[in-house]
C-alpha cells in the first residue's frame, strides 16, 4: 500500500478584546485581555493512494454546522488534491472566544455583544488552511499504536455520590468540600497513534483521553488558554517531535474537578492546574510512545455516514423553542441570567428532521487500531461501550466531532436528573449513537482482527 501522512499546525488564537465564553452582562462585554497560551488547529492528512482523509483537532469549545460546512467548502476551493473525508474535532477546551455563532441568532440582536464576528469569519479559513497544508506535506509513512493510562490527577466524575448516597454536582472549579468526594467512574485509557516517516522521523501523534478540558475553568472573564490538552500537545511536540493532536473522549459526566488546587477563582492557580494536568498527560503519552515500533501500513480504511439521533419529543417544537429563547434573552437583559441553554435548544430545534437530530460520524481503521469520531458529549459509559464492542486490537473514541453541542446521558443519569439531563437528549439518544458508531466501525475493521 502506498500510504502517506502529512501534518500542519496553524494559529487560531482569538483577538485581544474578543468576547470570552463567560456570557456578558447586557451593558458590557467579558473580553479577552490575557492570552496565556495560543490556540491551534492541528491536522494530520492520510492517504492510501486512492483517497485522502484529514483529521483536524481544533482548540475551540464548539463550532456549529454552518462553520463546519464553510470549512469543508473552503478546503474544496483551496486544495489542489481532493479530500474525501474531512473530520473536524473540537478539543472542547473552555477558555476561548465565544464562537458558537449561528445565523439563527440574528433575530435576537446579540451579535455585537456576544461575538467577535471578524474573528469568527476568519476562523474557518485558518482551519481550512491547516487542512490544505497537511495534504500538501504528505510523505510516505509508517504507523504504530499503543495504550497507556492516567488513573489519578486529571479525570473525575462530576456526578459523585456523597456519604449519604446522594448525587452531588462537582464543577471544574468546585468549592473546597467537593474535591474530597470519591473520584467516581472514569475511562483512564490513553490511546496513542503515531505516524512517522520511512526513516523513523516523527510526523504526527494522535492521543485520546476522556476528560473535559476545563481545568482553567469555563467562566473566566478575561483569560484565553488551550487548557491541559494545549499544554500537553506542546510538551509532546517538544519532547518527541512532530505534531500532536488531542482527541477528546466521551466526557459528558467527566471533568477535572477533583484534582484542581489553590484558589478556584485565581487566574494563576487555574493556569497552574492546566499546566500540571497537561504535564501528567504528556508524560504518559511520551512513555507510551516509547513502547511503539512503527510498521508499514497494511490496512487503512475510512467510512462516514449520516445518522438521525432520537431526542425528546418537545425538542422539535420550533415555535416554543423560539418563545423560550426570547424569554431567556429578556431575562438576561433584566437579571444577567445566562440565556445560552435556551438559545442552543432553539438552534437545534430548527435542524430536527422527523423527530431526530441529524449528525455525521466517521470510523477509521489502520493496522489493528479503530477510531470512532462521534458528535456531542456522550457520557463516558457510551465510550467504553463502543470500545468494548470493537473487534480491533485497540479502539479510540473521539467525541465532540459533530456540529451541535448537547449532552447524551445514560438512562440511569436521566432518572437521577441533574445539570446534564436538561437538554434535548432522551434515553435512546446515546444508545443509538453508540450502536451506530459500532456498526460503522465494523465497516472499516479487518474481518480477521481480534482483541
Amino acid at each position: 500500500m502506498s500510504f502517506q501522512a502529512g501534518t500542519s499546525k496553524v494559529d487560531i488564537t482569538p483577538n485581544i478584546g474578543s468576547p470570552t465564553r463567560r456570557w456578558p452582562a447586557p451593558d458590557e462585554r467579558a473580553r479577552i485581555t490575557d492570552i496565556r497560551w495560543p490556540l491551534y488547529a492541528r491536522t494530520v492528512a492520510l492517504s492510501d493512494g486512492d483517497s485522502v482523509t484529514t483529521i483536524t483537532s481544533m482548540e475551540v469549545a464548539c463550532l456549529y454546522k454552518c462553520h463546519h460546512d464553510r470549512i469543508r467548502d473552503l478546503v474544496r476551493e483551496m486544495s489542489p488534491v481532493p479530500v474525501d473525508h474531512i473530520i473536524l474535532h473540537n478539543t472542547h477546551q473552555h477558555s476561548d472566544s465565544f464562537i458558537e455563532y449561528e445565523p439563527a441568532y440574528d433575530v435576537f440582536g446579540l451579535n455585537d455583544v456576544a461575538f467577535d464576528m471578524d474573528y469568527i469569519q476568519g476562523l474557518a479559513r485558518r482551519i481550512a488552511t491547516s487542512i490544505c497544508l497537511a495534504v500538501q506535506r504528505m510523505v510516505p509513512a509508517c504507523v504504530g499504536h499503543a495504550s497507556g493510562a492516567v488513573e489519578e490527577g486529571i479525570a473525575s466524575c462530576r456526578r459523585p455520590m456523597t456519604a449519604a448516597g446522594e448525587m452531588a454536582w462537582r464543577g471544574s472549579r468546585p468549592p473546597v468540600e467537593l474535591p474530597a468526594l470519591p473520584r467516581g467512574p472514569i475511562d483512564p485509557e490513553v490511546g496513542v497513534l503515531v505516524f512517522s516517516g520511512m526513516e523513523g522521523v516523527p510526523l504526527g501523534t494522535l492521543y485520546n483521553y476522556a476528560c473535559h478540558p476545563s481545568a482553567a475553568g469555563g467562566d473566566s472573564p478575561s483569560v484565553c488558554s488551550a487548557d491541559y490538552p494545549g499544554f500537553a500537545s506542546h510538551m509532546i511536540e517538544t519532547w518527541y517531535g512532530g505534531t500532536a493532536l488531542f482527541l477528546h473522549g466521551c466526557t459528558g459526566d467527566i471533568n477535572p474537578g477533583k484534582y484542581v488546587r489553590g484558589d478556584r477563582f485565581d487566574v494563576d492557580d487555574r493556569i497552574a492546574d492546566a499546566k500540571r494536568m497537561g504535564q501528567i498527560l504528556a508524560g504518559e503519552v511520551v512513555k507510551t510512545i516509547g513502547a511503539i515500533e512503527t510498521q508499514p501500513v497494511e490496512h487503512f480504511q475510512v467510512a462516514g455516514r449520516d445518522v438521525l439521533l432520537p431526542v425528546k419529543p418537545e425538542a422539535g417544537n420550533v415555535e416554543q423553542a423560539l418563545a423560550n429563547a426570547h424569554k431567556a434573552v429578556a431575562e438576561w437583559k433584566q437579571s444577567d441570567k445566562d440565556p445560552r441553554t435556551a438559545l442552543r435548544k432553539y438552534v437545534i430545534s430548527r435542524k430536527l428532521v422527523d423527530g431526530g437530530c441529524p449528525v455525521n460520524m466517521f470510523s477509521l481503521s489502520v493496522n489493528g487500531l479503530s477510531a470512532a469520531f462521534i458528535p456531542g458529549e456522550p457520557f463516558t459509559a457510551f465510550g467504553e461501550q463502543i470500545k468494548a464492542a470493537g473487534t480491533a486490537a485497540r479502539t479510540m473514541v473521539a467525541a465532540t466531532c459533530g456540529e451541535d453541542p448537547f449532552y447524551m446521558p445514560t438512562r440511569e443519569a436521566l432518572e437521577q436528573g441533574g445539570y446534564e439531563t436538561g437538554y434535548i437528549a432522551c434515553a435512546a439518544t446515546g444508545e443509538t449513537l453508540a450502536r451506530e458508531a459500532c456498526a460503522l466501525m465494523r465497516r472499516t475493521e479487518r474481518p480477521t482482527s481480534t482483541k
